[in-house]
């Protein structure tokens, strides 16, 4: 104990100094703030306008800490780490950032909010959701996140199916798994593309293996498998319901059958750029927004239509599995212990919960990439339609709008603008109750716990993913195996992680 005491009592002493020494009390770095941010490959840029729009409120000078070369995040953070020398404001991922400042390299925020943040400080008090998510284990608030827009928008994905192919052959939308094998295999052996091929792939999905083995065990009814869950305050791992193991029992029948994509583990993220223009998709579990979006294909295959249908009944009343959003990414930022002026920092960081600062983040440059209309922001044509074919989110996470990292809340506006009227069905379905499962909210852990956690479930997930694996390709039985899965995954130590993850709920509901 009183190594990592010792350790954290130098560090906080090292990066003291270097922010003391770097630049003084000059009058011309008074204004200055450096801030560390990386976000998928995409340093933050000191041109981006709508941080130009936050110097200019704020009157404030910005740099980014990391090069147009760290496009690598976590790359980027460990090297500032090793340097001892930190930039005043650090964005990354909130676990890291609350362990951080644990050692004493984060500030904890708790009084400077009370003193210098009236919007955060107002949000935190009319939202107690939130709230629970912006205070560490011990209390203390090292980093404010950037939340979701939970009351409009808790659902991003869903079930899609070829609405046309349906009407081709007379069937109905499938409610239960049994309608949907009758629809696949019509697609199959009738020829639905009508090419004269059996070459439908019938269920596809998009993404790594790890994504891959998610969706299919969903559209079976199975939680995500990396995952825990709580039934009447218990905490339990997703592999360990009954429904898994008869999730996997469907889903290596139907890729025996030929009904699930031969390439299911190989095709990618580019899955759906693969088998929806070539005329061969059938169904799929995926994004609202951006699958909602192939309809444009029409243009080149008359009469498509793929459209989100509700979540499958399985058996008794249990049905397909899709997870709703939780309260945050868990990415934030928050104000190191280098920050030449931490009332400057918070202050900055409070504007962005402002209404100005909102609607800057999530709409981008009112003018340029927004109007208001009868009191809200509308995106513009550049935005909707632009004329060099960049979609919505592209154009504006070019100005840095959309951009996580900073402390803000989304406006789910933003999303309901650029997407279409296919997709806003599938929100409106997915936000009925009992249609998406929500998961386990944001929960903290010591440092300590957070290693044993990573240590026990490295082994467990890659146990499971490679079972899982020889189950849908039909390499072994599911049946023949369980009980050996199992008392594997018992031997990496899942009993432990369950009751480190029952701690950690057993706290976020203590919090008020």
């Amino acid at each position: 104990m009183k190594k990592k005491i010792a350790i954290g009592a130098l560090l906080l002493s090292t990066l003291m100094f270097n922010g003391c020494s770097k630049d003084g009390d000059s009058k011309e770095n008074e204004k200055n703030l450096s801030i560390f941010l990386v976000f998928n490959g995409m340093p933050l840029n000191n041109e981006w306008k709508i941080y130009k729009k936050a110097e200019e409120a704020m009157g404030v000078k910005i740099k980014s800490y990391a090069s147009k070369n760290n496009t690598d995040s976590t790359q980027a953070y460990n090297l500032m780490l090793a340097s001892n020398d930190f930039s005043d404001i650090i964005a990354y991922r909130v676990p890291d950032l609350e362990k951080l400042g644990s050692d004493g390299g984060m500030i904890a925020l708790n009084d400077l909010i009370d003193k210098h943040a009236p919007n955060i400080k107002k949000f935190i008090e009319e939202n107690p959701k939130y709230r629970k998510d912006m205070y560490s284990l011990d209390g203390k608030i090292y980093a404010i996140p950037t939340y979701y827009d939970l009351e409009k928008l808790s659902v991003s994905s869903g079930l899609f199916i070829r609405t046309d192919w349906l009407k081709k052959f007379g069937l109905s939308i499938p409610k239960t798994i049994d309608e949907t094998e009758n629809a696949l295999t019509v697609f199959k052996e009738q020829d639905a593309n009508g090419n004269g091929r059996k070459d439908e792939v019938g269920i596809f999905v998009r993404g790594n293996i790890q994504a891959a083995l998610n969706n299919l065990t969903g559209v079976f009814g199975a939680r995500p498998y990396k995952t825990f869950y709580a039934e009447n305050d218990k905490v339990t791992f997703a592999t360990l319901d009954p429904n898994f193991k008869d999730a996997i029992k469907l889903a290596a029948d139907w890729y025996k059958k030929g009904l699930i994509d031969r390439e299911v583990f190989t095709r990618g993220w580019g899955a759906r750029d693969t088998v929806l223009p070539t005329n061969i998709g059938g169904m799929t579990l995926d994004w609202f927004g951006s699958t909602a979006s192939y309809n444009s294909l029409t243009a080149q295959i008359p009469g498509f239509e793929f459209y989100p249908i509700e979540p499958l009944e399985i058996k008794n009343g249990v049905k397909s599995v899709t997870i709703g959003r939780n309260t945050t990414p868990e990415i934030g930022w928050g104000i190191s212990a280098a920050a030449k002026n931490p009332e400057l920092a918070i202050k900055f960081m409070d504007w962005w919960f402002s209404e100005e600062g909102r609607r800057t983040w999530n709409f981008g440059i009112e003018g340029e990439h927004y109007q208001i209309v009868d009191g809200n922001p509308i995106f513009t044509d550049l935005v909707l339609k632009n004329p060099d074919g960049k979609g919505p989110l592209k154009v504006l996470q070019e100005v840095g709008a959309q951009v996580s990292g900073p402390g803000v809340q989304q406006n789910a506006d933003y999303e309901y603008q650029y997407s279409n009227n296919i997709a806003k069905q599938g929100f409106e379905m997915y936000m009925k109750d009992g249609n998406t499962t929500m998961p386990l909210p944001i929960l903290k852990y010591s440092p300590k716990d957070i290693k044993k956690l990573e240590k026990i479930m490295a082994p467990v997930n890659q146990t499971t993913e490679e079972y899982m694996q020889k189950w849908i390709l039909g390499v072994s039985n599911v049946d023949d195996d369980w009980d050996t899965y199992i008392n594997r995954i018992k031997q990496n130590g899942i009993g432990d992680a369950i009751e480190l993850v029952q701690k950690g709920y057993t706290h976020y509901n203590s919090i008020d």
